[in-house]
């Protein structure tokens, strides 16, 4: 940002720019500039975002502005870092006025001079004072984009103290930075009690939300209003998903152990005994090994009852 830039134009364009729109994009172009009033480069996208004007209002007063020679082109090298397609044109402000005569457009008065310059008398009279001195009383002339609009009331904006990021000078409705704000999001409390209150699985709502952000084309300017809304609609409709218990959910209390005849506890005392019993079935009866080592798990489980 440029302190003597802005003041020639809120002090000295200011005074006699009678096109309110063109000395809002002079003034954006002042507050991009360095001290010498040179290399002021924002996109004609973001000087629109801005001021609040259409793009091709923008790139008209730009070249009005250029036509009378208030801005002029500068180092456009000073850009070369930026990609082709992103590539803006670089601006110098006419501080000294050195070229205000010589490129005026057509509708300025043939006598009018350069801003600053000495007055010379006029053939019409002697009261009639040329250029665009500041504090002339009579009659003023030239430097004006347009000699016939009356000079409007201006408000002129703030100047940032903060370098603007420059961005491409295309007419995009649908900033990148959104789809990064969607992968980052993450539900809230208020979304967790709505999802608990309906038993829906709200990872993965959240989820068939994002995908829904993305597949519109269109990303919420309130990502968390959204998904409100998203819930809401869903529980009316009935047709969230709903929640399968998993194990983290629920804390689960183990089950005591119940012995059997073919346990580790049962067989470990059984074991050494397994050979003075008849292992021989009749059917679908049980062999005699079997009824003893049913027999010791009975036991066990009645004393872990007890005890």
């Amino acid at each position: 940002m440029s302190l003597r830039a802005l003041t020639w134009a809120i002090y000295e364009i200011g005074s006699t720019l009678k096109d309110a729109s063109a000395y809002r994009v002079l003034l954006i172009l002042a507050d991009n500039a360095n001290d010498e009033g040179k290399g002021a480069y924002p996109s004609a996208s973001t000087i629109a975002e801005e001021t609040g004007m259409s793009l091709r209002t923008v790139r008209n007063k730009l070249n009005d502005l250029e036509t009378a020679g208030i801005i002029m082109r500068g180092d456009q090298a000073l850009a070369d870092y930026l990609p082709a397609n992103r590539r803006s044109v670089v601006w110098d402000l006419n501080l000294d006025n050195n070229r205000r005569a010589e490129s005026a457009p057509q509708h300025t008065p043939a006598h009018a001079t350069t801003r600053g310059a000495k007055s010379a008398p006029q053939t019409d009279g002697p009261d009639v004072q040329q250029g665009c001195n500041r504090g002339a009383t009579d009659v003023q002339q030239g430097c004006s984009l347009s000699a016939h609009n009356p000079l409007n009331p201006i408000n002129p904006i703030n100047p940032r103290e903060a370098a603007r990021e420059h961005e491409p000078d295309t007419d995009t409705t649908q900033p990148p930075s959104r789809e990064q704000a969607l992968a980052d999001w993450s539900p809230n409390s208020e979304h967790e009690a709505l999802a608990a209150s309906a038993h829906a699985d709200l990872d993965a709502e959240a989820d068939k939300f994002r995908c829904k952000q993305l597949a519109d084309g269109h990303i919420a300017k309130n990502i968390d209003a959204a998904f409100t809304l998203w819930l809401r609609r869903g529980i009316e409709g009935g047709y969230l998903t709903r929640r399968t218990n998993r194990p983290s959910d629920t804390t689960h209390t183990p089950e005591p152990h119940r012995h059997t005849m073919t346990c580790e506890h049962v067989q470990a005392i059984m074991g050494p005994e397994e050979h003075l019993y008849n292992h021989e079935r009749r059917g679908f009866a049980p062999s005699e090994w079997m009824r003893a080592c049913q027999a010791q798990a009975d036991i066990l489980n009645r004393q872990e009852h007890t005890s």
